[in-house]
């Protein structure tokens, strides 16, 4: 039976006043990395972090400290997280449960032709995974094919259009990237507020062949490629009536509680120098 699509507005509103995204050089590995969420490679401590995250809507400094880095080899876009963090929060346990509804979460974005990648993970390394495509591409190309493979998506996320976009945008939620590794690592408790935490660390292995479904020129990109990359956070935190308070911090400041602006992602050169 198909499930019934959630429709989602996203909030509207200028991009005009914000300052530029950040951007960020992502330099080759040549050493493997093991994908257990250690980050005890040697690479992760040469590489060039990201500035603190902040708060989505009014880009003001948040409380606990969370940062990404990036590299990048012939086979993969490797991401990691550092996220400070005195009460870890993770329940879901199933793929696909969408994990920042209850629990603290690490994500990216990626963006590719008419279409983008999101990808999110909790402390005790349950993932989910949206492909996003805009509909007026993909009707003013006749794409037939597509349109028909739309109707056969089971389970699936609408967005109605905002400002300048037209028929707003579909998200396929039981979509997966073929080869990808995810693991986290978590210093302190979990679900126990009276222990103070220090925090968790992610690490993200993107396979670039599954990535070519982003449809991107080059995949893997070339020395000098520009793409658009987006991370944020989402963290819980239980107020004194044990209440669960949610808050979304990420790399650039979006004027809006809304990570789906591409224009607001960071702008990612692809170098060939090692870091």
């Amino acid at each position: 039976m198909i499930k019934m699509p959630r429709t989602l507005n996203l909030p509207e509103g200028p991009l005009d006043g914000l300052p530029p995204v950040a951007t960020y050089r992502c330099l080759r590995t040549a050493e493997p990395i093991v994908v257990d969420g250690k980050l005890n490679e040697p690479v992760w401590q040469r590489v060039t972090w990201s500035a603190p995250f902040v708060k989505m809507d009014t880009g003001a400094p948040v409380s606990l400290d969370s940062r990404i880095a990036l590299v990048w080899d012939d086979t993969y876009l490797y991401a990691a997280y550092r996220y400070e963090d005195h009460e870890i929060w993770g329940t879901h346990v199933e793929h696909h449960d969408h994990v920042y509804h209850n629990d603290s979460d690490a994500e990216i974005f990626v963006d590719g032709n008419g279409v983008y990648y999101e990808l999110g993970v909790n402390p005790i390394n349950t993932i989910y995974e949206v492909f996003w495509t805009w509909l007026a591409p993909v009707v003013e190309r006749r794409d037939v094919e597509r349109l028909n493979a739309f109707f056969s998506v089971e389970d699936f996320l609408y967005f109605l259009p905002r400002m300048n976009e037209r028929l707003g945008r579909i998200g396929e939620k039981a979509w997966e990237l073929p080869g990808l590794r995810h693991a986290v690592q978590v210093d302190g408790s979990l679900n126990c507020p009276e222990i103070v935490d220090k925090g968790w660390t992610v690490e993200f292995a993107l396979p670039w062949e599954g990535l070519k479904a982003l449809g991107n020129s080059n995949t893997p990109p070339k020395s000098g490629d520009v793409w658009r990359i987006g991370a944020s956070r989402c963290q819980h935190f239980h107020d004194a009536d044990g209440s669960n308070v949610s808050v979304d911090w990420s790399w650039n400041r979006h004027g809006t509680i809304n990570m789906h602006i591409p224009e607001r992602w960071t702008q990612v050169t692809f170098g060939d120098e090692v870091a």
